[in-house]
């Protein structure tokens, strides 16, 4: 089975992160998970995911903001969504939310994460 495509996920928690991968590799994408910023930096130059899902507290919001801005430096085409279990209304206010696809507010069900990935998937593949 093809993938649909490659995804870093990157989370602090070790339950959520082992879960989430899991969640992704049984629909269909390839899940490469980092526990940390500088993780999830290296394995994007290794591994060159099209998409990552970030915990924006990565243990803190701001170490969150500044993963995202590395990940789109070194490949502007890299799609971002966002894990966030704050109000999203406070990070569409930051300079970030320019470089950032999708919010997703956790405790939204796991399946509306896999649509949306399915959705950006079918995009990158049609480009």
């Amino acid at each position: 089975m093809q993938t649909l495509m490659k995804v870093l996920v990157a989370e602090d928690d070790p339950e959520q992160l082992s879960l989430r991968c899991m969640l992704l590799d049984q629909s269909g994408f390839d899940a490469i998970g980092a526990a940390d910023g500088p993780s999830a930096v290296d394995l994007a130059v290794a591994q060159k995911p099209e998409c990552a899902v970030i915990d924006l507290r990565l243990p803190t919001e701001e170490l969150g903001l500044r993963l995202i801005s590395e990940l789109k430096r070194m490949d502007p085409s890299i799609h971002i969504l966002v894990l966030t279990g704050s109000d999203p209304q406070n990070l569409v206010q930051k300079p970030e939310a320019e470089l950032i696809e999708e919010i997703v507010v956790k405790g939204t069900p796991t399946g509306g994460l896999i649509h949306k990935l399915k959705l950006l998937a079918g995009r990158a593949g049609s480009s």
